[in-house]
């Protein structure tokens, strides 16, 4: 897996063990083409981060700063040495958070210009996917005019998230990308 564009092009990152399925580079390609004019200052949030991939491909384009949230402490290792390897690891741009996500939000109170989530697949048993969509503190957690990005896997919908409007679908094998975005009160 390769940081596909801007400063750390070219660069090769490790996926931790404990993720089994990263966003593949096809997939963050496309994700980073629809979203190219967001990306240069942004501020981001990668929940579910594993290897950082997306958030450490937003700092290559420009992003502004990368707040990375990843539960599994051997996912967090990784995602230290990827910033490291790729020199993405500014203490000014770069923070990461070894926390469950749905705890992280329930008390975040700063707003992102975007936001990656990446949660493991539903199985049947849970679908954490629908469990995050389904929050309500999303008019807090995006900044106006702010996009989610998700990914999940291709098969069963997602419920429309509180006061944000679906921009775009769509489904890359098994995997589906769905990009919100927070209509701001002056649009």
């Amino acid at each position: 897996m390769r940081i596909i564009a801007g400063s750390a092009k070219g660069h090769a990152i490790k996926v931790p063990r404990d993720v089994s399925r990263p966003t593949t580079d096809r997939v963050r390609e496309s994700i980073f083409g629809i979203l190219a004019a967001i990306v240069p200052g942004a501020r981001i949030l990668d929940l579910f981060a594993g290897s950082g991939a997306l958030g450490i491909e937003a700092l290559s384009r420009g992003a502004q700063s990368c707040h990375f949230i990843e539960q599994h402490r051997g996912a967090v290792k990784t995602i230290e040495d990827n910033l490291r390897k790729t020199g993405m690891n500014s203490p000014n741009a770069t923070r990461i958070t070894t926390r469950d996500v749905f705890g992280f939000l329930a008390t975040e109170r700063q707003s992102y210009d975007l936001i990656f989530a990446d949660p493991p697949y539903a199985d049947g048993l849970s679908d954490l996917a629908a469990d995050l969509v389904a929050l309500e503190g999303w008019a807090t957690w995006l900044a106006d005019d702010g996009y989610l990005v998700i990914e999940r896997e291709a098969s069963g919908n997602l419920p429309d998230p509180y006061g944000l409007e679906l921009v775009q679908q769509r489904d890359y094998g098994r995997s589906r990308i769905a990009i919100y975005r927070k209509v701001s009160a002056d649009s």
